[in-house]
C-alpha cells in the first residue's frame, strides 16, 4: 500500500430519468489510479450535509496513509453544494453552504494530513475570501476551483490532470510557493488557457479566466494567498 491517498466525494450530477447510467468521475480516477499505481482512492457518495460530514469523516478514520488529499465532485452555485433539481427544475437535494463544507474539512484536518482540497464544482473557486479563511486556519497547502460554470467532461479531464501532478509533490516541495505553482502550471499546460470551458449569460470563458489557485506553503510564518495570477504568468497564459 502506497502512502498517498485520494478521498473522493462525490454529489449526484443527473437523476437516473435524465441520464440512467448515473455519470461518475470515479471509472476516470480509477484509470490514473491504476496508471500510477502508487496511491490508493476511497471513494463516497454525498446527498445532503449530514451524508458529506459522514462520508468525510468514515473516509479518514479507515485512511492509514501518511497523506491525503480531497476531490469534491459535485454541482455548485454561487456558495452552495451538491444541489441537484429535476428535469421539470424541482429541487431534489438542497446542498449545504460552501463555508459548512470548509468548516468540516477544516475540523478534519487538523487530526488528518491532508495536503490540498480540489473542487470539481462550478462557481466555487470565486469565493477566495471563504478559501483563503480556510487556509489560514488550517495545514492545508492548496486549493484549486473553478469560478464559474463549468463543463463536465473538460473539467474532470483538468481536474485528473490536476490530482496527478499535485500527488505527485514531494512533502518538502510543499514549503515552497514556486514548486507549487510548478506543478499546478505543469498540469494545466496541457489544455489551452483559450479553451471556452465556462458558459455564462450567452458568452463564453475561458478556461484561463476559469481558475483559482489558492495557497499556503508548509513553513513558518508562510501566509495563505491568492496565487491565479502568478500561476497564469507561469503558463504564459497573461499574455494571451
Amino acid at each position: 500500500m502506497g502512502e498517498t491517498a485520494l478521498l473522493v466525494l462525490e454529489g449526484p450530477w443527473w437523476t437516473p430519468a435524465h441520464k440512467p447510467k448515473r455519470p461518475s468521475v470515479l471509472p476516470f480516477l480509477e484509470g490514473l489510479e491504476k496508471f500510477k499505481g502508487n496511491f490508493n482512492i476511497y471513494y463516497s457518495n454525498f446527498y445532503e450535509k449530514e451524508g458529506f460530514r459522514k462520508a468525510l469523516e468514515d473516509d479518514l478514520v479507515n485512511a492509514p496513509e501518511e497523506r491525503l488529499f480531497i476531490y469534491i465532485a459535485a454541482h455548485g452555485g454561487s456558495r452552495m453544494v451538491g444541489a441537484l433539481e429535476s428535469e421539470c427544475g424541482k429541487s431534489i437535494t438542497s446542498g449545504m453552504r460552501l463555508t459548512t463544507l470548509l468548516r468540516m474539512v477544516r475540523k478534519v484536518s487538523r487530526t488528518a494530513n491532508i495536503e490540498g482540497i480540489l473542487l470539481g464544482s462550478c462557481t466555487l473557486g470565486a469565493n477566495r475570501a471563504d478559501l483563503l479563511g480556510t487556509l489560514k486556519t488550517s495545514p492545508l497547502a492548496w486549493i484549486f476551483g473553478y469560478a464559474c460554470e463549468i463543463d463536465w467532461i473538460p473539467s474532470t479531464l483538468i481536474d485528473l490532470s490536476i490530482l496527478e501532478h499535485a500527488m505527485a509533490l514531494k512533502k518538502e516541495e510543499l514549503r515552497s510557493r514556486t514548486k507549487i505553482i510548478g506543478a499546478f502550471s505543469s498540469a494545466l499546460s496541457r489544455f489551452s488557457g483559450e479553451y471556452p470551458i465556462c458558459k455564462e449569460a450567452n458568452r463564453s470563458v475561458p478556461l484561463k479566466y476559469a481558475i483559482s489557485l489558492l495557497g499556503k506553503p508548509r513553513r513558518p510564518r508562510a501566509a495563505p494567498e491568492d496565487l491565479t495570477r502568478t500561476l497564469l504568468v507561469t503558463l504564459g497564459w497573461d499574455t494571451l
